[in-house]
């Protein structure tokens, strides 16, 4: 049966029956357009581990196939639609193409996101959540900069307000809105309101948290907001004259899910403020006794069957460490003792107009630039390769044996360093404690791969 023919249903019975490369050599089609089918028809596939167990004589859970979940997408995606107004002022086109530029520079899928003329296109809700946040927590910033054209005022302020508000009804379902739960004041406005974003991973996240509270009978746990992925706000939009200095933290009960935050006081005598927002009931977000755990158990080591299939990029990646350094050190061996003062008279004593001497200075400086953009890329592929090889991601949690003791960690970081007998994989995290809830300690795991060819 070709794969545009299959219904959710039979597809979701066919990935949960047999393995993902089993199910593409009868469709006769990758494992790849499996994987790109399944995330378009919004298909659950087992988690990474679930056909070994099922080979050592397990049964693990089946989740249910969310029927429902397609029509209401559709439904709340062509509400967004009819609520949008599209147009936009310059300034306000101004600020939408410098939110556009952060998110291509993080190597975000901009596909159709480009304004038509001056009116806003249709986004994606989880693009247009993503540039409302950008909007909210660097709108300030970008006008410093002079990126957007125009000194900060209220009229600035508001115009920038006014595109969040005409980009709030295509992110908004992928958006958690929390409001405060206390009267408004001639201080406090209407706010504050946390926009937080709804995305897959988050859930994860929550169904996890949500485990730890029914296993430990736990009142409630607490996991930190990042910034990129919530704002604070009373009318939508930062201001600098009520800049949120908050430390904000999203709570999770069995039921419920909340945010709390710390807004520090202008004067750093006075004690902060505690705000809560009100509280959302977990089953009107998603279905969260069904929802799959990914907690991630990892062997006390990486074997060569798990790195195989990335073997030609960790290669590279050795590859390119090692030019990075050859050209490292020869940059750093060049004489650099020699002040600019007496290479501007060099130049002018032997050369005249031309500057050779001056030239190589500029040109050693260049150098230095781009060897600081090489790392950063090489740090980010290793970060990427790790992750890809060791099938976990920022944010999930894992547990392993470690120097003789059990860890479980809420991943802040990955990253490997190679050579030609192997690699050795650097898992950082946030410790989690012994009752179950997530502590304030950093620690590390580490994972070895040895090379045997």
């Amino acid at each position: 049966m070709p794969s545009k023919e299959l219904s959710r249903e039979e597809l979701f019975a066919l990935v949960w029956e047999k393995p993902t490369q089993e199910v593409a050599r009868e469709l006769g089609v990758s494992d790849v357009a499996i994987a790109k089918l399944c995330a378009r028809r919004q298909v659950s596939k087992p988690p990474r581990g679930y056909w070994a167990r099922v080979q050592s004589g397990q049964t693990p859970k089946r989740p249910p196939l969310a029927a429902f979940r397609e029509e209401v997408d559709r439904k709340r995606r062509e509400t967004a639609r009819a609520k949008t107004t599209g147009s936009l002022s310059k300034l306000q086109q101004q600020f939408y193409e410098a939110a556009l530029k952060e998110l291509a520079a993080r190597g975000v899928d901009l596909g159709g996101s480009g304004t038509r003329g001056a009116r806003l296109p249709v986004l994606h809700p989880d693009l247009a959540a993503q540039i409302l946040l950008l909007i909210q927590n660097r709108g300030h910033h970008w006008v410093m900069e002079g990126r957007v054209a125009a000194n900060w005022s209220h009229s600035v302020q508001s115009s920038a307000t006014s595109l969040v508000g005409k980009l709030l009804p295509l992110a908004r379902p992928q958006l958690l809105i929390f409001e405060s739960d206390r009267e408004p004041s001639r201080y406090t406005a209407n706010g504050p309101a946390v926009f937080v974003r709804l995305t897959a991973h988050l859930q994860e996240r929550i169904a996890s948290l949500v485990r730890i509270v029914r296993d430990q009978k736990l009142d409630h746990v607490v996991m930190p907001l990042m910034a990129a992925d919530h704002a604070w706000s009373a009318r939508y939009l930062y201001a600098p004259a009520a800049h949120a200095f908050l430390d904000s933290t999203l709570c999770v009960s069995a039921t419920e899910v909340w945010v709390q935050s710390a807004r520090r006081a202008w004067r750093d005598e006075d004690p902060p403020e505690r705000v809560a927002t009100g509280r959302l009931k977990l089953r009107e977000i998603m279905p969260i006794d069904y929802m799959p755990v990914r907690e991630i158990e990892l062997p006390p080591s990486v074997s060569r069957a798990t790195v195989k299939p990335y073997r030609e990029r960790l290669e590279g990646l050795l590859e390119a460490d090692r030019v990075y350094e050859m050209i490292s050190h020869a940059t750093y061996a060049i004489e650099r003792q020699v002040p600019d003062d007496k290479l501007l008279l060099a130049d002018r004593i032997w050369f005249g107009r031309e500057r050779p001497f001056r030239s190589a200075r500029e040109a050693l400086a260049r150098i230095e630039d781009e060897l600081a953009d090489w790392e950063t890329e090489l740090e980010a592929e290793r970060s990427a390769l790790a992750q890809s090889i060791l099938g976990i991601e920022i944010e999930d949690i894992v547990a392993a044996e470690n120097r003789g003791r059990f860890l479980r960690l809420s991943v802040t970081g990955v990253t490997l360093y190679a050579s030609d007998k192997g690699a050795t994989f650097i898992i950082s995290g946030t410790r989690f404690r012994k009752d179950g809830t997530l502590g304030k300690l950093q620690d590390t795991l580490n994972l070895h791969f040895e090379d045997g060819r």
